[in-house]
């Protein structure tokens, strides 16, 4: 049966560009340059975070950016990742380091919940936002980090076991508009070699040259054929076979299925946002990472208004401590064990699993992180270029300096947030009727499935636009 949606590889000149095997190449290359830049901005610059590159290109306009693509189109940042082009030096080093199977016990996402919690508590009791130094080792360590996992376990543990970042964008890509497919199933069921799954050699046959000298007086002999190999085509990176891709989990995009494929039969198709919300019933170790992402997403923002530094003080006069690691840890753990408990009693509200639930909280996460980020992008998106000029006329490049960029108007911002979050509830609220209606008929019976998680989306919305609405803390802008 033949794939009846719109598939983004057959659209003229951008389906050609995607398809071309340096493609995700040039997209690599100017983030990389980028992050380099980034880090010799914060290792040697002015350690002032909206006056410095390294700040202001993570915790600015990458984390804008990604909110953004991965809402319009899908996750084109890891696709786009530089981190993968450690992947030649990484075949170099396992001539010389051991090679290890990646343990089974760790073949999850709990590591990733566990450092994604790491990070959210460093970002804020380090201020990573406000150092351009931290920020740039932060950068480099990404980059051993990938370097030595993909050196030691199969190509791709790092992406699918490891980096916050990427399990990050396969979380909130849940609610993207684009998702691998097949074509047509009954191909991938006839395909002997699984090409989109474990690569391909292309090979042409030619005749081999007669070694020796020729006379034009002697008949000459034709020379035997030969195969030689053209291109080599890898498969999946993180073991994904494609007619069993239901949901874009652990798809880093980076389109090696539709080179390897012989049979021009993988499609990325544009499908319906909320699908994957209603229909998946991901893993227990996935389904809390989901759940981790929507409140530690509220937390973080939290973390950015009043009310928090008004909690902070309240606590270190109760407990008669200053010790900001301790309240930070003790904010932190309250916040997210209350949101973990609300979601739970949701799903025992209605006699159901929290895993067939969880898809609810898909567009209310991205709403979370999405408004939360544009804030930020709206307020400093200006302040990329001049800081990139500024790190190369120090570098010793004879260019002008660029004046200072404008101060955005802080009223225009809001609206935007508050209409991304209406439109996440209401997208959330489809997602729970519909899901509602797969497990009952009775109307009746219906409503009362729904109604417990009508009222925890509800909270969620009601939590996020009361954050929105504070004054924020413009890190990394002019309006610091």
């Amino acid at each position: 049966m033949l794939l009846n949606r719109l598939d983004v590889l057959r659209v003229p000149l951008l389906g050609a560009f995607l398809r071309w095997r340096y493609s995700r190449f040039v997209l690599q290359v100017p983030l990389l340059l980028l992050a380099m830049i980034a880090v010799f901005d914060g290792l040697t610059g002015r350690q002032l975070a909206p006056s410095n590159t390294a700040t202001v290109a993570v915790w600015v306009h990458y984390r804008g950016l990604v909110a953004l693509i991965l809402a319009i189109f899908g996750n084109l940042f890891c696709a786009a990742c530089p981190l993968m082009l450690t992947r030649g030096a990484s075949k170099f080093f396992k001539r010389f380091l051991p090679q290890l199977e990646y343990p089974k016990a760790l073949r999850n996402k709990w590591l990733v919940l566990g450092l994604t919690a790491l990070f959210l508590f460093s970002y804020e009791f380090f201020d990573l936002w406000a150092s351009p130094f931290i920020t740039a080792w932060l950068i480099l360590g990404y980059f051993i980090a990938a370097l030595l996992a993909d050196s030691i376990f199969p190509v791709g543990t790092f992406c699918q076991y490891i980096c916050p970042l990427g399990n990050f964008n396969f979380a909130l890509s849940s609610s993207s508009p684009s998702q691998i497919m097949a074509r047509d199933a009954d191909v991938c069921t006839a395909c002997e070699g699984k090409y989109c799954l474990n690569g391909r050699i292309e090979t042409r046959t030619t005749r081999a040259p007669v070694l020796g000298n020729r006379s034009e007086h002697v008949l000459l002999q034709l020379e035997p054929l030969q195969t030689l190999p053209v291109g080599t085509f890898p498969g999946c990176e993180t073991n994904l076979f494609v007619p069993t891709i239901s949901s874009n989990e652990d798809c880093t995009l980076c389109l090696n299925c539709v080179r390897a494929c012989p049979h021009d039969n993988v499609a990325l198709a544009l499908r319906n946002p909320l699908q994957e919300a209603i229909l998946e019933k991901p893993k227990i170790d996935w389904t809390w990472f989901l759940v981790f992402l929507m409140w530690g997403g509220l937390l973080n923002a939290f973390a950015m208004i009043p009310p928090y530094y008004a909690l902070a003080a309240w606590l270190s006069t109760v407990l008669g401590t200053r010790n900001e690691a301790l309240l930070l840890l003790l904010i932190m753990t309250g916040f997210l064990a209350l949101g973990f408990a609300l979601t739970v009693l949701a799903a025992r509200a209605t006699r159901g699993s929290l895993r067939a639930w969880v898809g609810v909280l898909y567009p209310l996460a991205l709403a979370a992180w999405g408004g939360h980020y544009l804030f930020h992008f709206m307020t400093g998106y200006s302040t990329l270029l001049p800081n990139i000029v500024n790190a190369f006329i120090r570098g010793g490049l004879p260019l002008e300096p660029l004046p200072s960029a404008a101060i955005p108007r802080l009223d225009t911002i809001f609206p935007f947030q508050v209409f991304v979050t209406y439109l996440a509830l209401a997208a959330s609220f489809y997602v729970i009727y519909r899901k509602a209606a797969n497990q009952e008929t009775d109307a009746r019976v219906i409503v009362l499935k729904m109604l417990p998680f009508l009222i925890l989306a509800l909270i969620i919305s009601t939590i996020t636009i009361l954050i929105f609405a504070q004054p924020m803390q413009a890190r990394g802008s002019l309006l610091q």
